[in-house]
């Protein structure tokens, strides 16, 4: 297959070599859809590949003993951030052989595998390619502990405004897909959100646009949190 703009406009090849992109082109690999609630990679399954995702939204969940969710990491497509996501850099380059999660697609997703033997070597020989790895896992980790840090607060108000002011950057901060994804980002049902978002802009600290969030005091919102 073609590997089109949705595969390459991602931080993750910015600048790599021509060879490394012939390479990738060259590889074998598999392109694949899911429909949400689908199960995509199992706890104890090998890490054999790393996932592109074009589009959609995929959910790791890792949850306690007694089956309550602990954490969940988020992986959107092209169509919903810029550049779009990748998994598991952080898992291999950590160490780890299997999942220890399993991963869902949150919202219908086009993905594709790219088989980590024949794309690591890629990235070895390619000091730009190893960079932009490197700022990824990065950027991956803080995100994460970030929206873990988030979740902690007690009132969807509160959550908002420390999703709005400490991991967006604003002012027109886009909702990641839908509403839907966004509340199960931050722990709280679509209602709650509704409320949530409904609150603040009746107090001045947003506007609502379409899929968009348009931060009118950013201050005020730092002040909630």
């Amino acid at each position: 297959m073609n590997l089109d703009h949705r595969f390459w406009n991602r931080l993750l090849f910015e600048g790599i070599s021509e060879a490394s992109k012939c390479a990738i082109e060259e590889m074998p690999k598999e392109v694949c859809s899911y429909g949400a609630g689908d199960l995509i990679r199992s706890e104890g399954d090998p890490i054999n590949e790393i996932c592109v995702i074009l589009s959609g939204v995929l959910k790791s969940t890792e949850y306690t003993v007694d089956g309550k969710e602990l954490n969940s990491s988020y992986f959107f497509g092209s169509d919903t951030i810029p550049g779009g996501d990748a998994f598991p850099f952080y898992l291999i380059y950590g160490g780890e052989k299997e999942y220890y999660f399993n991963t869902y697609c949150l919202k219908k997703a086009e993905v594709v595998w790219l088989p980590i033997e024949d794309l690591f070597p890629i990235i070895d020989q390619d000091k730009q390619f190893l960079q932009n790895v490197l700022i990824f896992v990065s950027d991956y980790s803080l995100f994460s502990r970030q929206l873990l840090r988030c979740i902690q607060y007690r009132k969807v108000t509160e959550r908002l405004a420390f999703w709005l002011t400490r991991i967006c950057e604003g002012p027109l901060v886009h909702i990641p897909n839908s509403q839907e994804v966004l509340g199960d980002m931050l722990h709280v049902n679509r209602t709650s959100l509704n409320a949530g978002l409904k609150e603040l802009e009746q107090d001045g600290f947003i506007r609502l646009e379409g899929k968009s969030i348009r931060i009118l005091d950013a201050e005020g919102l730092s002040e909630l949190v």
